[in-house]
């Protein structure tokens, strides 16, 4: 008995604090964010495990794709993403957001190309006819969200005499290359450019493609890219591009004469092409792109009007629904994602937070958001000053949403940034409050269309917009919170 352990002392490994980091570590793949924080108030010990073990196997099981917080997301400290993780998750399954119109509206209505660039330039460039405008998205505080700054225009060609729309020359497409401030700006006529930005845009290669016009099989539908390379899909053909190399002919696709591309999307080893009842998958491999699959859609005659890779593919259609496929499980989505409210198309789709994905309307600038993990319970919100307009594009970045209509940028915040004054937009970047605002009030069964009424003075100056939730009985809307 000499040697026995004193009475009520456990030895160490009977102490959960005691447990190896490699079995501890499994311990911690099974619990949430709750378990977490609670055993972080157990003992200093216990704390300092959970903060330099526990939580940043939590953040790498659960990743969420942000990419213009600052610092860098590398550098956050863990603790930190995961509260912000945290908080996006609570707002979106709460609907509890920001809705902001980035900047003024434009002089005419267009259809739009957006990019968001990540990195340490980041910022939103904006195709507006023949303008392209970036807004730069500068730091605000430590551990935050950036804040979009008034955009500079850099004129590209004029159409019709005003410069904003309805020309061949059009921007169709914007892709943002690993270079500081360097872009690849594809137009509808088949130019495709690479530009330097600082006070003035300056061209810095031409890349072979055909000519087009008004109408022609040459003309750019679709530009995708993905690092240091470029997709252009035209009708008939993409065509894959090197942007350090613009003398080397782009390896092509040929996915069939006539055929028109919805949407493109390019990851390091895959292309995708949206065309009709279908999305093209292609292999990259070093002898060239080879078609390895098909994805499915919906009904006959549906197109694939945005496509966004990530672990699994989300996809926008014209049939009004949103769609996931998991590669690994065959041809057909394992998801299906409609607003029960409307049946018309969707044209832009991304992914928010962990679970959230996200939808762009053909009417009334709506954004449709679902988790998931619970498909019948999402919700819709209309874009500031949308109605009418399709949201054309959508880009998300962690618990943002950032969107074009055809005459206004918006975004759309969840991780809180609005209850600080000028974290989202700065105040010179917002876009100015008019003096009356169309309102949606509800929804006419019979005629199946939404109800607007016009409100003046105080209301119509408030930064806010109305949404809905999929599931209740009866449309009853709610708003978005009131940025600081």
């Amino acid at each position: 008995m000499a040697n026995a352990p004193c009475a009520g002392k456990a030895p160490a490994l009977a102490s959960f604090e005691g447990v190896p980091d490699d079995v501890l570590a499994h311990v911690f793949e099974v619990l949430d964010v709750e378990d977490l924080v609670r055993l972080r108030g157990v003992s200093r010990r216990l704390d300092a495990r959970v903060r330099t073990l526990g939580i940043p196997l939590h953040l790498t099981q659960h990743p969420v794709d942000h990419r213009t917080l600052y610092p860098s997301l590398a550098r956050w400290a863990p603790p930190a993403l995961l509260s912000l993780n945290g908080r996006i998750g609570r707002s979106l399954a709460s609907h509890k957001l920001h809705a902001l119109q980035i900047g003024p509206e434009w002089r005419a209505p267009v259809i739009p190309a957006l990019c968001l660039r990540a990195g340490d330039d980041p910022g939103l460039a904006l195709g507006v006819g023949t303008q392209l405008l970036v807004h730069s998205l500068s730091a605000r505080r430590m551990y935050a969200p950036r804040s979009a700054a008034p955009a500079r225009t850099y004129p590209l060609g004029s159409s019709s005499g005003s410069g904003w729309s309805g020309s061949a020359a059009d921007i169709v497409g914007i892709h943002a290359l690993p270079s500081p401030n360097t872009y690849i700006v594809a137009h509808f006529d088949g130019t495709l450019q690479r530009l330097e930005l600082g006070q003035a845009a300056r061209s810095t290669a031409h890349y072979m493609h055909p000519k087009g016009g008004t109408s022609s099989p040459a003309n750019i539908r679709a530009l995708a890219g993905c690092g240091g390379s470029f997709l252009a899909a035209s009708e008939g053909r993409a065509r894959l591009y090197k942007a350090r190399a613009p003398w080397i002919p782009p390896a092509e696709i040929d996915f069939g004469a006539g055929v028109r591309p919805w949407s493109a999307a390019l990851t390091e080893s895959t292309a995708y092409v949206g065309v009709a009842e279908g999305i093209e998958k292609y292999s990259l491999s070093a002898s060239g792109p080879i078609r390895i699959s098909e994805l499915r859609g919906g009904e006959r005659g549906s197109a694939a009007y945005a496509v966004v890779p990530g672990h699994q593919v989300l996809s926008a259609w014209y049939d009004g629904t949103a769609r996931l496929h998991d590669p690994r499980a065959g041809a057909d989505p394992v998801l299906e994602l409609a607003d029960p409210w409307s049946d018309v198309a969707f044209y832009s789709a991304a992914f928010v937070g962990e679970y959230g994905v996200a939808a762009g309307g053909a009417q009334h600038g709506t954004v449709s958001v679902w988790d998931v993990r619970n498909p019948d319970g999402g919700w819709s919100v209309f874009s500031p000053a949308g109605r009418g307009s399709p949201v054309y594009a959508l880009a998300g970045d962690g618990g943002r949403v950032w969107g074009v209509t055809e005459r206004r940028a918006f975004v759309l915040a969840f991780d809180g940034s609005g209850d600080v004054e000028g974290g989202i937009i700065t105040h010179d970047g917002r876009g100015r409050r008019p003096g009356t605002k169309d309102v949606p009030t509800g929804y006419g069964r019979r005629g199946g269309k939404f109800r607007w009424t016009v409100h003046y003075g105080d209301h119509a100056a408030r930064e806010v917009s109305m949404g809905y939730r999929h599931g209740d009985r009866g449309m009853t809307l709610f708003e978005t919170e009131v940025p600081a």
